[in-house]
């Protein structure tokens, strides 16, 4: 079953990149970091909605997390530690079931001395095991356990969100 069509996902990414710069209206940069590979698809789309509505410096950059076991792998960004310091940084994925990977994506921000840290997710499904919330949602749901939602991509680069 589809949950978000392309047109409706476009919408919240709009929606979210402007709540984004309401909170950060009085900051000259930001850093939108995307959990590979559908967080960061977002990402991009959230930073190219951010700098057409915005002043900011956007930089946007590619979080990689072995999703299966965070905790025996390295999460890696691709910018340099050095810059994250004093630095406003959202960190994007399609969807927030547990918070696991959130929690992992996130270290490396707050080791790197990040000014603030902000989360946004396509989808919240409310089953979280860490203390990670959502600072901005496309869309919560009620799920049970046994379902899943998926966030796809197409070949024409259309998207949708659908619950299995």
């Amino acid at each position: 079953m589809v949950i978000l069509t392309h047109e409706q996902i476009e919408r919240k990414i709009k929606r979210i990149a402007y709540q984004i710069y309401e909170q950060h209206v009085e900051q000259s940069a930001l850093i939108v970091a995307g959990i590979a590979e559908h967080g960061y698809l977002l990402a991009e789309k959230i930073g190219a909605e951010l700098r057409a509505i915005s002043p900011l410096t956007v930089t946007v950059a590619k979080i990689e997390i072995e999703k299966e076991k965070p905790s025996e792998h390295t999460t890696a960004i691709s910018i340099d530690m050095a810059d994250i310091k004093g630095q406003h940084a959202i960190i994007v994925d399609d969807v927030l079931n547990t918070a696991r990977t959130m929690v992992f994506a996130i270290y490396p921000f707050f080791k790197g001395g990040a000014a603030e840290i902000k989360t946004v997710v396509l989808a919240d499904r409310n089953h979280k095991i860490f203390p990670v919330s959502a600072d901005y949602t496309g869309i919560s749901l009620a799920t049970t356990l046994q379902q899943h939602i998926t966030f796809e991509v197409n070949s024409d680069g259309t998207m949708q969100l659908s619950l299995n």
